[in-house]
């Protein structure tokens, strides 16, 4: 797209022919069809559409949009929002292999017991890098994980996997797993 307003852009839409291909990315996964549903990955990612959504969920519908990162930039403005989607769009284009996150902000949050929780916030570009590419590859996983796992999916929430628990219980199955991994993914090197 050559000539565009982000004032003037028709969200639903942009939206719609990002979700159809998440969907078939969903059913080709689903189906065990990987080449396929890489190939779909790759053209969600590498999309214009994709990548208006992306800088819309980091700069519009995050409780982050205001926050900058190492760069203090900030897109909050539809002037700077457009510059970021054709900047992403740009990087993506250029290829994965070019593209090198900025280190993240770090500040503290205190917890109520006195200590204070480290936090990263990368940088307003890095964040629209990252939803683009949860948006491609989301479909593929969900079609992949475990009917029964609840943590950090799209619509599944406490409720459902309370509902589950009391589903489980109520039958022969008496055994729960209570487990804390409390810091684990603060100090856990990959």
């Amino acid at each position: 797209m050559r000539h565009w307003d982000w004032d003037y852009l028709i969200w639903g839409k942009v939206r719609r022919l990002v979700f159809n291909l998440q969907k078939r990315i969903y059913k080709a996964a689903k189906a065990c069809k990987y080449r396929k549903a890489r190939s779909l990955m790759y053209l969600l990612q590498h999309s214009f559409y994709a990548s208006l959504l992306g800088v819309r969920t980091v700069t519009t519908e995050n409780k982050g949009k205001r926050t900058p990162g190492v760069d203090r930039v900030k897109a909050n403005t539809p002037k700077r929002k457009k510059a970021l989607v054709m900047d992403v769009l740009d990087t993506i284009q250029k290829g994965w292999d070019k593209y090198e996150a900025k280190p993240a902000k770090r500040i503290y949050i205190p917890k109520a017991n006195g200590k204070q929780r480290p936090l990263g916030i990368p940088t307003i570009k890095d964040r629209a890098m990252q939803a683009v590419t949860k948006l491609a590859m989301e479909p593929f996983y969900e079609a992949k994980f475990e009917a029964a796992s609840y943590g950090f999916r799209p619509g599944m929430g406490c409720k459902d996997a309370i509902d589950k628990i009391t589903m489980v219980l109520l039958k022969k199955q008496k055994w729960i797993l209570d487990a804390d991994i409390k810091g684990f993914f603060d100090n856990y090197v990959g």
